[in-house]
């Protein structure tokens, strides 16, 4: 969060609900997903900065907001290969939710500090992609996404999973959401945990519903679960002219990927 923070140039009240979310989808899925820590240039080659503006009363004319001023939203363009992520439909109404919010105490300053300042035009900044040169990097993780919306992972799938593990994709934890399997200490699990019980089914799938479209039912809670749990799914990775199903875990396959590429 400190790092979209530092790299729009906003304070935490400038991200929309949905951007929030995108977020949250996102680190969730390098985590309990891909089995890593979010990945810089995997975020910038996806997503890119648009503003929002609020009707200003005359036809046409649109004005700043306070709030909410910043949309994370997926790159489109013929010129972009189309379907690189999982499905992110979110919900489009989140009216009134700017006259609903609180403020938090800034902790060692770790986050931006609230000035109320009106952002009046999107920087060029956020439109910037992943560098060029980078690009090549990206491909192993790329393959992987393409395995997980090919097994038919969505936003819907990876909300989910978060409720019923408890946990903030976006807080500051010992644990990654792959690290949270057998062996771990109760003691670690719940200083990553925002509640002592999980949530009933119900509950889980009524705040999914409220941050996607569509109608997630409980029935599909726990439909695409996250590593380490069981069933959690088996990617296939693409190294070089090597191809084969792996069973080592994937943050350890991504090393030896790049180790194999020459990079850090």
């Amino acid at each position: 969060m400190r790092a979209l923070c530092h790299h729009y140039g906003v304070e935490l009240q400038h991200f929309s609900p949905n951007a929030i979310t995108a977020a949250a989808v996102f680190a969730a899925v390098c985590e309990g997903y891909l089995g890593m820590m979010p990945h810089w240039d995997l975020w910038l080659h996806l997503y890119r900065g648009e503003q929002f503006n609020a009707p200003g009363g005359a036809a046409g004319v649109r004005k700043p907001v306070r709030a909410g001023c910043l949309n994370l939203v997926l790159k489109t363009g013929k010129s972009e290969r189309p379907r690189e992520y999982i499905s992110v439909g979110l919900a489009s109404n989140h009216a009134g939710w700017d006259s609903q919010w609180f403020y938090l105490r800034n902790d060692d300053d770790l986050l931006p500090a609230y000035t109320g300042r009106l952002i009046s035009e999107r920087p060029d900044h956020w439109k910037y992609s992943v560098v060029q040169a980078h690009q090549s990097r990206l491909h192993p993780l790329l393959d992987a996404l393409k395995k997980l919306r090919e097994e038919g992972l969505t936003a819907a799938l990876v909300l989910s999973a978060v409720h019923h593990r408890r946990v903030l994709p976006l807080m500051s934890r010992t644990l990654r959401m792959d690290e949270m399997g057998p062996g771990i200490s109760s003691w670690d699990l719940e200083a990553c945990r925002m509640s002592n019980e999980a949530p009933a089914d119900d509950e889980v799938a009524a705040r999914v519903r409220a941050a996607v479209a569509g109608d997630f039912q409980p029935k599909h809670i726990n439909d695409f679960p996250m590593r380490p749990d069981q069933g959690s799914i088996d990617l296939v990775s693409s190294i070089s002219c090597l191809r084969f199903r792996s069973s080592i875990p994937f943050d350890i396959l991504l090393r030896l990927t790049f180790a194999r590429a020459g990079i850090d």
